[in-house]
């Protein structure tokens, strides 16, 4: 078999091209296991560092960290209940099509066999010996040939039907049964949400006495802002080794003053303003809203860290590219992990107050090359993603 040149090297520039590709998926997959690593040790560090202070601080970390996965597993719960009412729903419309079709049936059935015994038995042996007109009597058995595979087809669509209906029943029985047993788990877990979360009060109290004993509340403050300063230099010198994939996105600069905010609510603690009893400034914002919203990316990026930080509670970092990074703490849960790529609007945690907080809200940063930028001046003002 003969080819002509050109087909061969078409053939070799894309086998070429395809291993290009491969490379590329390899080299990129590489990148984000090697930037996995590395937010990994860090995270592992900023553990055993916690670990080592207060014992009431360990126990906040374990509790509200609990509380996030018991959010997480009601969520995948409620959409299950979600689902299974779903299913059934359909279920029951399915059934009374089918009943519909069977009542349908019956009658027609009822007509035909009315007719029948209106011709006595063996109507056929009947027509043939009626002594009609040879062609009255060849369209009568015609007729009679119809309406006699009509019947035993409506008798076959019967049976099939009855079969459906049975069958039907069962998986409404069973769907109804899932429905009853996902319930149950939704009441247990709320159950034990209730009681972690008045564990976690009981926590957050012996923290605030201990803190008070040692008059340690300004520099617990200090200690917060420095702990999220250490984690956002570690992570940019990280990010910055690894560069930012092509994107048909809009650049996250030319964003300023488009963004929505990541949730609706009450924006409050303004950008720049003091942060009693420390010296310190508000480097964000906190937006107030109900615990159990959803909290949403403000625009494409990578999840560059998505855990646990003292001060911030359950945390999402996002990075953007170009040095940019977007910062919600305070979570109750976080639904993204490191590496995932999210589009803007997407839901990345809920509403909360972890990291000892007690008024529910999402604590929003923007920072360019790790320095803290107004918030204000890149989102809306009335501009809100659904919650």
């Amino acid at each position: 078999m003969k080819f002509a040149l050109s087909t061969v090297i078409a053939l070799m520039l894309s086998i070429s091209a395809f291993d290009c590709v491969a490379d590329q998926k390899i080299e990129k997959e590489q990148q984000l296991n090697r930037l996995k690593a590395k937010i990994e040790k860090i995270r592992k560090a900023i553990e055993v560092k916690e670990n080592s202070k207060s014992s009431y601080n360990k126990q906040l970390r374990a509790i509200e960290k609990k509380i996030g996965l018991l959010d997480r597993q009601l969520r995948d719960t409620s959409q299950q209940i979600r689902a299974r009412e779903s299913e059934l729903e359909t279920l029951h419309k399915d059934k009374q099509q089918i009943q519909s079709n069977i009542r349908q049936q019956n009658g027609e059935l009822a007509t035909q066999l009315h007719a029948a015994y209106t011709l006595g038995r063996e109507e056929r042996i009947k027509l043939l010996f009626s002594q009609q007109d040879p062609q009255v009597l060849q369209r009568n058995l015609t007729y009679y040939e119809y309406f006699s595979r009509y019947r035993a087809e409506l008798i076959a669509a019967g049976r099939s039907n009855y079969e459906r209906l049975v069958k039907t029943e069962q998986q409404i029985s069973r769907a109804k049964q899932a429905l009853i047993t996902a319930r149950n788990e939704q009441q247990r877990q709320y159950a034990e949400l209730d009681g972690d979360r008045e564990q976690r009060k009981g926590i957050i109290g012996r923290l605030d006495v201990e803190l008070k004993k040692q008059g340690r509340h300004l520099s617990a403050l200090e200690e917060d802002a420095e702990e999220l300063k250490k984690l956002i230099n570690s992570l940019t010198d990280i990010l910055t080794e690894i560069p930012d994939p092509p994107s048909s996105n809009q650049k996250f600069a030319e964003l300023r003053g488009k963004l929505a905010w990541p949730a609706k609510g009450d924006v409050r603690m303004l950008y720049g303003k003091p942060k009693p009893p420390s010296n310190l400034r508000w480097q964000g914002v906190i937006v107030e809203a109900p615990q159990g919203n959803n909290v949403r990316a403000v625009s494409h990026g990578r999840v560059a860290f998505a855990d646990w930080l003292r001060g911030m509670g359950n945390l999402v970092i996002i990075d953007h590219g170009q040095g940019y990074l977007s910062l919600y703490g305070h979570n109750q849960a976080i639904y993204k992990s490191v590496g995932e790529w999210v589009e803007a609007g997407d839901i990345i945690a809920s509403i909360g107050n972890s990291g000892g907080h007690k008024t529910p809200g999402v604590y929003f940063e923007i920072r360019r090359q790790g320095k803290p930028q107004n918030p204000s001046r890149w989102c809306k003002s009335a501009n809100w993603f659904a919650t």
